[in-house]
Parts: structure tokens; sequence; C-alpha cells
């Protein structure tokens, strides 16, 4: 793993068996992304031979590194995956940056890119990448960390977090950011009259401040808690009754994949590939539009009216997250475009385990 060093993080170590690499990176903004590319590109074109694959997230400096500094020579593939769709999505931004068509020209070279959605494999083709295999492969739940929780589970789990032991939580987990519209769930939730509910909201970010002004304004501020960031999100999902993502704009969200595995319904905010995801039907969840207070409203209220159909819900989740996202399915996945990729002719033979 080649990513930016951090300040008091080493240069280099190992994670869970996994070696990783921090390249040089100083001052702000563009400055640092700038350095940040420079030195890894330079370190990937020292060390990069002895890999076989390089895939890059994002299509910014990261899959900048990956292609300039590939090497060819050896039949490398280098894959590039783009992680949302929609005007916070990585073609919105590579259009809003400066140097737009030297960016086109040189993702266009990637041997393959891994499309999480529709929308984005949309996306990237009215960008005018073509010609370049895409792989459906979505992002994964790991089904064994994220899993249902019994009652016994729900209620020590609640205990652990200072949580309402017999209230109905609705939880948002997320950044506090634009893209993640949090703002949206406040103002549905002023328009709910949920006597026995609390709305937990999860996470950290720039909207913090003004999203606590907002709560503490409203009649029932008290069943408004804001816990900042955790490092046990599985743990705390799994003692929720309703997961709410009012986002502007998504991939394929993983806090959404994460409630389904736990057996918690969501709602969600109609972007992105929030519909694929829930499978079509309405049986996994409820979808409702985005930036649409009444509607988001409407439906927490439904939702946390009746626990029997949250059961039924969440069973519907719990099983979709099975079948198509489970982590060791997501894994296999990627290593059949791995294989098909090293391959082709000139390529650097099938892959190592």
């Amino acid at each position: 793993m080649l990513t930016r060093g951090q300040r008091g993080l080493p240069a280099a170590e190992r994670i869970d068996g996994v070696a990783v690499r921090r390249a040089g990176a100083f001052g702000n903004g563009i400055l640092r992304s700038l350095v940040w590319t420079l030195t890894a590109t330079a370190w990937l074109r020292r060390h990069g031979r002895q890999f076989q694959i390089i895939q890059c997230y994002q299509l910014l400096s990261p899959s900048h590194v990956g292609l300039l500094g590939r090497c060819r020579e050896n039949g490398q593939a280098t894959i590039l995956r783009p992680a949302c769709s929609g005007p916070y999505g990585d073609v919105a931004e590579v259009s809003r940056l400066p140097l737009t068509e030297m960016r086109r020209r040189l993702l266009r070279t990637a041997d393959a890119f891994v499309t999480l959605t529709g929308a984005i494999e949309a996306e990237l083709s009215a960008f005018g990448i073509a010609g370049v295999p895409f792989y459906r492969i979505p992002n994964g739940v790991d089904s064994v960390v994220f899993s249902p929780a019994t009652a016994e589970e729900r209620k020590t789990l609640r205990a652990r977090f200072g949580l309402p032991a017999e209230r109905v939580l609705c939880a948002f987990v997320g950044r506090l950011t634009p893209q993640k519209n949090p703002e949206l769930l406040i103002e549905a939730w002023s328009r709910c009259s949920l006597s026995q509910a609390t709305l937990v909201i999860v996470g950290d970010g720039p909207l913090r401040s003004r999203l606590e002004q907002r709560a503490g304004s409203l009649p029932a501020s008290g069943h408004v808690r804001f816990t900042g960031a955790i490092t046990d999100v599985a743990a705390f999902v799994r003692a929720t009754d309703l997961v709410v993502l009012p986002s502007s704009a998504e991939g394929m969200s993983n806090a959404m994949l994460e409630a389904m595995a736990c057996g918690v319904p969501v709602i969600a905010t109609d972007v992105g590939g929030i519909q694929e995801m829930l499978g079509g039907g309405g049986r996994a969840g409820w979808v409702v539009p985005a930036d649409a207070p009444e509607a988001l409203a409407t439906a927490i209220t439904t939702a946390m009216g009746s626990a029997e159909l949250r059961r039924e819900v969440g069973a519907v989740a719990r099983g979709i997250a099975l079948e198509r996202y489970d982590i060791r399915r997501v894994a296999s996945q990627h290593l059949a475009a791995y294989a098909e990729l090293l391959s082709r002719p000139g390529s650097g033979g099938p892959p190592r385990d």
C-alpha cells in the first residue's frame, strides 16, 4: 500500500501483514498533493517492478501516481477505481481542475477501471474514456464482523456506548460534510413527532458545529446526540434500529453496506448506486428523493413506527449483503479481473499468490 506521509507515522511499516509505504508530503492543498504525487511516483519508478498489478483509488493524484510510475515493460496492469459519481464524484472533480484534457489523456492509458455502479460507468463514458475495460465490482463488507445483534447483545452494546436501552435509535454514520448532507437529516428530524426515538449522529467534520446549533434549537433537542468519530463502527451499528443516509452524492456507500450486513434497515436518498445496492422492489430499505426533507421525514416516521417492519426490511437487506457484497465474494471478483488482465499477451503472467 502506497499512501501519503502523515506527521507522527513512520515512512514504512507492516499493518496486519500488509506492507505500507508513506511517501513524503508537506504543505497544504495543491502543494501537498503535488509533492506527494512526485515523491510517490519516484518511489514507484524505483521499486514498482516487483508488482504485477497497481490498483489506484480515485482519479486524482493516486491514479496519476499509478499511471506515471508504472513499468509497462514487465507487463504491469494498472487499474483505476473511481469512488463516487455526481457533483462530488471523480469525473466532476477532474473536470473542475486545471489541465483537464491532459488528465483525460492520461486516464485513457489505464488498463482497466473497476466501476462500482452504472452511474460511474456512464460518467466515464461521457468523459471520453473509451476502449478501456470496465469491471463492475462493488464495495465489500465483512459480514462476520458486521452481523445482526441479538436482543441481549444490543442491550450490552447500548450500555457500552451510553445509549438509551429502550428508545428506538436512528443513526447517521459518516463524515459531516456537504456531500453527506446531514443537515437534511436534521431538517427531516425536526418534522417528525417521535417521542420514543433518539437520533445519534456519528462522525466528525466541518459541519458539526452548525449541526449542533440546529439540533439544539429543536423542541426535542435532548433526543439528538453527537458522538464524534468512533473506532468500533460495527459495534455501534449493531446497537441501532435504523440508519439514515441523506447524501447528495454517493458511489457505493460503505456505511450503507455495513448497516445492511447488520440487518439494520436503511433509509437513503436516491443518488449514485443506492437503488442498485438495495436490489429494487423496495423490500430492502427506503429510498427517497435527494433534498426532500418531507419525504425523508415520512420514511423515518414509517420505519420508526414498527419494530416488525424494521425486522422484515433488515432481514432482506442482510440477505442481499451476504449474496452480493460479502468481502470474500468481492475479493474473488478482483482476483478474477487481475487474472484476466495478466493473461493478455505481453503481460507479467498469471498472478502470484
